[in-house]
């Protein structure tokens, strides 16, 4: 509510005030604002306002401008108490101090070289009350002659008061607001950080995991083909050193021959094996998909597709199985037609020797389409064994196979999603029912991310 005021000029100005508060204004401009409106209102005054510090015993200048800057600097860091000039009074006691000789006043007593010199002689001041009673600072109007207050001249503290304490509060709150943001903000930012750090150390931990498991494994599937391969040589060597010692007693035929195909059976063993060690070697490889070594350029999809499935059809007819496609015509990509080949390749293989494993005849169906956000979907689908539930969240873990032993070694999916992911930008999801099928979806940007 604003304050009864002497005329309609000070109504206006205080209007003038509440909507710089409302607007936000800086409290300096509210506050030289404020003193500017009461001293239109009488003549001869001089307005200022100082406002309590934090410690609640000293005071500094808030507003005076047309006081002498010199005269405000003075009164920076006054304390407050029983005879403090006037300001200091006014807050030290709580009610108004009217000093109508600056230069005879007690209260001025320690403080009226300051004001004199400056052709300051009467002083009124009035304390600013807030929220709870709680005193802000005090308002203050000098004269340059002695003199008492008249009756229209007590109605101007009150406007004054009661519209700084309003101005006061609202950037104290907002001081404290932006006390509080920037302490939530710090929070936020420590917070971040931390859980920054915390994901950073998890994904260190699971890459320390996963590759102690590839270790695990690759330890784990070479060592069959190595041992196999380390018994034939052995019993190879032993065999020819006892061959070595028969030469020396007389050699028969029948031992000559019977070494032959012990050797020969070796040899097969040897060479079985060896190959094995090099196909699970090869397999290794491809787990460390590296972009740098791929080719990128511009292709159509079609094209890609139709060099790439051929032989693929060549060996699903050997086991029954038929490829259709349905390819949405003018799929252009720009991205890695080598590592999306043999994405491809590991799908349909991963069809051939899983899903129709059991079945002598089946089909595979390859789609492409455009999606949305300038990708392509692109989706394996087979109508075979489909995949057990408990087992399809860890298809695309290393050596993570439905049938060990069989010649594969676990790895086809990994890869695939390594070139899908890592690679081709993009992202790989399965959907499979057992004894229904799966459907393989790789979403790739058409365009690659450098």
């Amino acid at each position: 509510m604003i304050v009864k005021s002497p005329s309609n000029t000070a109504r206006d100005g205080q209007h003038r005030v509440l909507e710089m508060i409302a607007r936000g204004a800086a409290l300096q401009d509210i506050l030289d604002s404020l003193m500017r409106l009461i001293e239109a209102q009488s003549e001869d005054v001089l307005c200022s306002l100082m406002l309590l510090d934090d410690d609640g015993r000293t005071v500094h200048p808030g507003a005076g401008p047309s006081l002498p800057p010199a005269f405000l600097a003075a009164l920076d860091g006054l304390t407050i108490g029983p005879c403090a000039g006037s300001c200091g009074t006014a807050i030290h006691r709580g009610e108004t101090v009217i000093v109508t000789d600056i230069l005879s006043d007690p209260l001025w007593a320690d403080y009226h070289a300051l004001a004199v010199p400056h052709g300051l002689r009467a002083c009124w001041s009035t304390p600013i009350y807030g929220d709870g009673q709680r005193i802000l600072g005090s308002f203050a109007m000098y004269y340059r002659a002695p003199k008492a207050p008249g009756e229209d001249d007590l109605c101007l503290p009150g406007i004054a008061t009661h519209l700084a304490a309003i101005a006061i509060e609202r950037a104290r709150r907002e001081s404290e607001l932006a006390l509080h943001r920037d302490h939530l903000q710090a929070l936020v930012e420590a917070r971040t950080a931390a859980l920054s750090q915390a994901q950073e150390e998890l994904v260190r931990r699971d890459r320390l995991a996963a590759l102690g498991a590839l270790v695990a494994g690759v330890a784990h599937e070479l060592n069959t083909p190595i041992g196999n391969s380390l018994i034939a040589a052995t019993c190879l060597a032993d065999k020819t050193r006892a061959l070595a010692g028969s030469v020396e007693g007389g050699l028969r035929r029948s031992q000559l021959a019977r070494f032959f195909a012990q050797a020969d059976e070796a040899g097969q063993i040897l060479a079985r094996n060896l190959q094995r060690a090099a196909r699970l070697v090869a397999s290794f490889k491809q787990v460390a998909v590296d972009p740098g070594n791929s080719e990128r350029r511009a292709f159509m999809l079609c094209e890609l597709l139709a060099e790439l499935l051929p032989p693929l059809r060549v060996l699903a007819r050997q086991r029954g199985v038929v490829i259709e496609t349905d390819i949405a015509p003018g799929l252009a990509m720009d991205s890695y037609p080598g590592p999306l080949a043999e994405a491809l390749t590991h799908l349909v293989d991963n069809c051939l020797v899983h899903a129709f494993a059991d079945t002598a005849d089946g089909a595979i169906v390859i789609r492409a389409a455009p999606a949305i956000d300038a990708s392509v979907r692109i989706s394996v689908s087979d109508n075979g064994a489909g995949i057990a539930p408990p087992l399809a969240p860890r298809v695309y873990d290393p050596f993570v196979t439905t049938r060990p032993g069989a010649g594969g070694s676990g790895l086809g999916l990994h890869v695939v999603h390594n070139i899908v992911s890592g690679v081709l930008g993009g992202r790989i999801e399965l959907d499979s029912a057992l004894g229904k099928g799966s459907t393989f979806r790789l979403t790739l940007p058409a365009i690659a991310g450098a």
